[in-house]
């Protein structure tokens, strides 16, 4: 159940990203800088992962929701990696 409502934000959150992208002068260029942020996060955190004792796999849903939602989707990733070790 946990898993749909985390789905159905992410979709809702993905609608509104892209229509914040559509809006500005340089939509693909938008998009493309906060995927990489994304990204960025993602490997940040596997990198600190010693440190912090929390690793999120690297895999094809990983890197869709880090490269879609940006650095928010990393940090719901974090998040849920955390909350249920």
């Amino acid at each position: 159940m946990l898993k749909i409502i985390f789905i159905c934000l992410c979709v809702v959150y993905g609608f509104l990203y892209f229509i914040f992208a559509v809006g500005t002068n340089k939509p693909f260029k938008t998009i493309i800088f906060y995927a990489f942020i994304g990204l960025a996060g993602l490997t940040l955190v596997n990198l600190t992962s010693k440190l912090s004792n929390v690793f999120i796999p690297i895999n094809a849903y990983t890197l869709s929701i880090s490269a879609l939602l940006g650095l928010p989707g990393t940090i719901s990733l974090l998040l849920l990696q955390m909350i249920f070790i």
